[in-house]
């Protein structure tokens, strides 16, 4: 038997556990005994205050038997703990990787807190899990793996740059190269037209840009301002006024050196290596799938993204990077504030994917808790086979939000992919939400209101429409039971009469 969440094998286990210690209470303190008693009395009660003593008295024994047969077999099939049930019966399906690094619910620290073994369940309980989690995993099967994009973006827009040596030279780099460079581009315009079709109308706009990096007189023209860990001291290109013995450690390598790593510990492949590795490598083997986008420019996307956020983070330097016009420092300064407030909002994921991550959660606990409180329900019904049948549905209908849920995801990749028809370009671009992407985040925060609207409003309507044919049915059971009835009263009338005109009849002959 599957469970949707490595969490729901454990609270599985400690409900039934928890429903066998109730039921065991019920039965020692003889509580557990009284709803036949009052079958008993109601029986009798009903029958003989509504016809004589005799014709009641024959019925109230049918009917005794009739309910206390029912209530016996509520109490055989969805009362008394039989079925055996143990932790190793209890499989997560992560074949979709839901859970990254978990394999089986014993690799999880559940394992560790809940000390849980076994529990025993009672037979229609158990078919009822069996059918309800085979339903729903056929119908998940019917969907496939989604790609989960949205929580490859918001994984991406984590990523930050935390080596403080790597930032310092983002740092220096920009300063001392790009600036420059992109001064020297706006000031002579020279014909780039062919690279900036093939890498993007944007491209001068990042510390990597192909513009520079290809075009003479940009980055093989700029140096670093001061020596550079890791390069090389090479008297023929830096400084040759030291004196013998003095010479630095280091050396001042030319822009494109300093980024590509020609001679040193290039840039680019610093800031790459800020990335989770494990995480970097799914996710850009993902992209390339989605998009079609080669894996180099995939990683100029990211760096680009990287230094960005660094920059909204830093708001003092963004006046002079973000915006080259020394008039537009107000500006930038004041957008890199919006950045950080929002950011400061999702710092840890958007508020949807959130509840988006809580929901299985929250769903093993409404499971545990109706599986906990199933002695109770069926003591107060008078093992009736009409709570059985609610609760049946309820326990079918929440499980059922797992399927509603892979929809949801399905619909979420399949939308983010209509966003951003252009490619992985857009969908790294800007960090997630910010106030610095070219549609302000708009498109952002219509996947996150979507991600949570799915994720919650589907399960609820679904809920709804159960619930409503639920109470229909009653309604047109009970409609059905007081026309058998009142016909049953009828005819009995009947055939009353008729029997005493024919005994009349026959005593007058």
């Amino acid at each position: 038997m599957t469970v949707g969440h490595p969490l729901e094998a454990f609270t599985t286990i400690f409900g039934w556990m928890q429903f066998q210690n109730l039921w065991d209470i019920l039965v020692f303190s003889g509580i557990a005994f009284i709803p036949f008693l009052i079958i008993v009395i109601r029986a009798f009660v009903d029958n003989y205050t509504g016809q004589e003593a005799k014709a009641g008295s024959r019925k109230s024994v049918h009917m005794m038997e009739v309910e206390i047969v029912k209530a016996l077999s509520v109490v055989v099939l969805a009362a008394q703990p039989i079925w055996p049930l143990s932790l190793s019966e209890l499989e997560f399906d992560n074949s979709c990787d839901q859970i990254p690094d978990v394999s089986d619910i014993e690799d999880t620290t559940y394992s560790d807190t809940f000390n849980l073994t076994n529990a025993s369940v009672p037979v229609w309980w158990y078919a009822t899990m069996a059918i309800s989690k085979g339903i729903t995993g056929a119908a998940i099967a019917g969907i496939g793996c989604p790609e989960d994009m949205v929580r490859t973006r918001i994984e991406l827009d984590l990523q930050r740059i935390s080596d403080p040596e790597v930032a310092q030279n983002v740092q220096r780099f920009m300063n001392e190269c790009f600036v420059p460079a992109r001064s020297r581009f706006q000031k002579d315009r020279p014909d780039v037209s062919a690279l900036l079709e093939q890498h993007g109308q944007d491209d001068p706009e990042f510390i990597g840009s192909r513009v520079y990096l290809q075009t003479e007189g940009f980055y093989d023209r700029y140096r670093a301002d001061s020596p550079v860990h890791g390069f090389n001291y090479v008297p023929e290109r830096d400084d040759p006024d030291y004196n013998e013995g003095a010479e630095p450690d280091f050396g001042r390598p030319h822009c494109a050196d300093w980024w590509s790593g020609n001679g040193g510990p290039g840039l680019r492949q610093q800031i790459l290596g800020e990335m989770e590795p494990t995480f970097w490598e799914g996710a850009r083997d993902s992209m390339s799938g989605w998009f079609g986008t080669p894996d180099e420019e995939l990683e100029d996307r990211m760096i680009r993204r990287l230094v960005e956020e660094s920059a909204v983070r830093a708001p003092h330097v963004t006046s002079g990077l973000v915006n080259s016009d020394t008039n537009a420092g107000l500006f930038s300064r004041l957008t890199a504030s919006f950045g950080i407030a929002r950011q400061e909002m999702f710092a840890h994921g958007p508020l949807m994917l959130t509840i988006r991550e809580a929901a299985p959660i929250v769903q093993s606990f409404l499971l545990m808790g109706i599986y906990m409180l199933l002695p109770i329900l069926l003591v107060v019904s008078l093992y009736s086979w009409g709570p059985v049948f609610v609760a049946t549905m309820a326990i079918l209908t929440i499980t059922f939000w797992s399927y509603l849920w892979a929809v949801s995801r399905w619909l979420e990749d399949n939308m983010t992919a209509a966003m951003y028809p252009d490619g992985a370009g857009g969908f790294i671009g800007p960090a997630f939400g910010s106030l610095m992407s070219p549609d302000l985040g708009m498109k952002d925060s219509m996947i996150t209101m979507a991600v949570g609207l799915l994720h919650i409003g589907l399960p609820l309507i679904f809920s709804m429409i159960v619930g409503w044919a639920g109470f229909k049915l009653k309604d047109s059971l009970n409609a059905n039971s007081q026309t058998t009835g009142s016909m049953a009263d009828k005819g009995s009338a009947a055939g009353s009469a008729a029997g005493g005109k024919l005994m009349e009849g026959s005593r007058r002959r």
